[in-house]
């Protein structure tokens, strides 16, 4: 008998979500899903645009129950979504404006009843792209199955006692992989509620922070953390808060941990396999397997077996491993650079660049690669008060010259996605003068 999951786990007076302000409970959940199913283009793909983090749940779920597969962009530029759209021709797209007249209040008295929905555990049901930070965005199926899987044992794994009265407030688009399995598959699958925001600002985020009066999991990344904790004071009962997408340094969970009144957890995974380890920064710095994942070292490459897929992952950073439930995270593979014979990470140049007083941000990284031609690293920084030269001059006392950056930029601003992210492409066209990816 084939494996199936529900397409709610929740109990019966369960919060599904907070909905422009009302609560959004299974039953009426659930119709919404029938109304939307009956709303949607019959084609194979739907290349999910909304922005509502609610009207994307409904979405994804009436497709999933259509058979349909979700596509979630690496970014919504206008190129990119004319590439989706040409690569996957049997596609349509969803905007919230195409959805949002049928899920107004006044529908909330006219709930049919409505059956939950059987998935089966092989069913695709999303393809998330990578967010092309190191280059060419890649494909990555994931079927209800490992959704499921993976979810089961995060909430295990930090709510053991159940999340049943807590709510997600996530600053984190719902079509990348960290966003969509905390802020719409835990909703579906864990019992937790989710609140419909997509809040960006630090204001914006505490408002919705205050607003709602559930213990409160925030979803972010490092880079949302930092600008929070900017605002000292008025934050109100936040459960805990989970960071991923990028490294959190000690200071800032240590910061956050004050200021917020919270516990700061991080999530270590990719979007070959979604969550892979958790870890607490205050209890060290080693993390933690899912319950029934492995990592095993094959030669040069790193191989997870993960639950739900059937063949090993290669995992793209260097980790060593404790014993068979601890690691280290030492870094990407991409990360070290060798220059007449030394070795460097970019990282460790970029964490020694941000060091400089004056420097207000700064990232290295390599521009292009020659096989032909010596390794060159190029740099952009923000400051307001040094120049290019007075940089150089100043790096070239806290590293070797071979790593010294030519060429160095100084800008306003660096390139920063929605995710705190810092997209290679982008890099180059600010090291080069041209416009960006919006």
């Amino acid at each position: 008998m084939k494996k199936t999951f529900k397409l709610l786990n929740n109990l019966d007076k369960n919060t599904i979500a907070i909905y422009h302000g009302r609560k959004i409970f299974k039953e009426e959940f659930l119709s919404h899903v029938e109304l939307t199913k009956n709303h949607l283009l019959l084609r194979k793909y739907a290349i999910n645009l909304c922005e509502n983090r609610y009207h994307f749940l409904v979405t994804f779920a009436a497709c999933a129950t259509l058979g349909q597969i979700s596509l979630f962009p690496s970014s919504k530029a206008k190129k990119e979504i004319e590439r989706l759209s040409e690569s996957y021709f049997n596609s349509y797209l969803i905007n919230d404006e195409d959805v949002i007249d049928l899920y107004q209040q006044n529908n909330k008295n006219e709930c049919k009843k409505t059956k939950n929905f059987d998935i089966s555990a092989q069913q695709t049901v999303a393809i998330l792209f990578t967010s092309g930070t190191t280059g060419e965005a890649k494909k990555n199926p994931k079927t209800w199955g490992q959704l499921n899987e993976s979810a089961i044992r995060v909430g295990k794994r930090l709510w053991p006692k159940g999340v049943q009265g807590k709510c997600i407030i996530a600053t984190v688009p719902p079509q990348h992989m960290f966003g969509f399995e905390t802020s719409i598959i835990y909703p579906l699958t864990l019992g937790i509620m989710m609140h419909d925001g997509y809040p960006f600002y630090p204001l914006d985020i505490q408002q919705i922070v205050l607003e709602t009066p559930e213990p409160k999991i925030l979803i972010t990344t490092p880079l949302h953390l930092k600008a929070c904790i900017g605002l000292r004071e008025n934050w109100h009962n936040i459960d805990a808060v989970i960071s991923a997408t990028s490294l959190l340094s000690n200071d800032i969970a240590n910061e956050a941990e004050k200021i917020l009144n919270t516990h700061v957890f991080e999530m270590y995974g990719c979007s070959e396999s979604g969550a892979i380890a958790t870890r607490q920064i205050n209890k060290g710095d080693k993390w933690e397997l899912l319950e029934d994942y492995d990592i095993k070292a094959n030669k040069n490459n790193i191989l997870l077996k993960a639950v739900g897929y059937k063949n090993l992952i290669t995992i793209s950073d260097q980790i060593k491993m404790i014993d068979d439930r601890f690691f280290y995270l030492l870094g990407r593979n991409s990360d070290l650079v060798k220059i007449g014979g030394k070795r460097e990470s970019l990282s460790g140049l970029s964490y020694k660049l941000k060091k400089i007083d004056g420097v207000d941000d700064g990232i290295f990284f390599i521009p292009k690669e020659d096989t032909n031609k010596r390794v060159r690293l190029a740099a952009l920084v923000v400051s307001s008060t040094l120049t290019r030269n007075q940089i150089i001059q100043l790096l070239s006392q806290i590293i070797d010259p071979v790593f010294l950056p030519r060429p160095l930029k100084v800008v306003a601003s660096l390139p920063y996605n929605k995710l705190g992210k810092l997209p290679f492409n982008n890099l180059i066209k600010m090291i080069d003068g041209a416009s960006l990816d919006i």
